[in-house]
């Protein structure tokens, strides 16, 4: 059972940073780049707090009122948050955390205008992670992206390794 969890584990690991990588190597547009750099300084904010960055940021493109989930397996008594940041043309951007029979768990909180889920599962899990725009004021949807937090001191056996400065973090200034 715990191979099966490393293995996915890594798949979505790859996965998550052939995305990344293809969006750093793709021109971003401006906002997508306004998503990456919001998430940037959320980062930093985040480590003043005593937390790390414990996987890729996800980077993704919602319309409005459709949800876009993502899934994560996680780890007990580990106090995790998700925080989302979406571009100009998105309006009440909401975060839900559902576990495994689509209950919800937990919803975010505004936290200096970005979403914000803070939540510590009870077992290890997978949940998913749905972010969810009120408006878009096009009709090609919203850029957003979410970052996923733990305490410094927290060992996620599932994480990213990840360098002290992410590439597509280099064009913010």
């Amino acid at each position: 059972m715990k191979i099966k969890h490393l293995v996915l584990s890594g798949i979505a690991i790859l996965l998550g940073a052939a995305v990344v990588g293809t969006a750093v190597a793709q021109q971003l547009t401006n906002e997508q780049k306004t998503v990456v750099c919001r998430l940037k300084n959320e980062v930093a904010q985040q480590k003043g707090k005593g937390n790390k960055l414990v996987f890729l940021p996800l980077l993704g493109k919602v319309r409005k009122q459709v949800e876009t989930p993502f899934r994560a397996t996680l780890y007990p008594n580990i106090e995790y948050i998700f925080v989302a940041a979406c571009d100009e043309n998105c309006k009440d951007l909401n975060l839900a955390l559902k576990d495994l029979s689509g209950e919800v768990v937990a919803t975010s909180e505004n936290v200096d205008s970005l979403p914000v889920i803070t939540f510590t599962p009870p077992s290890e899990s997978e949940y998913q992670i749905g972010a969810k725009p009120g408006e878009c004021t096009t009709a090609k949807g919203c850029n957003f992206g979410m970052g996923i937090f733990a305490p410094r001191s927290a060992n996620v056996p599932n994480a990213s390794k990840l360098p002290d400065e992410l590439a597509q973090f280099q064009m913010c200034q």
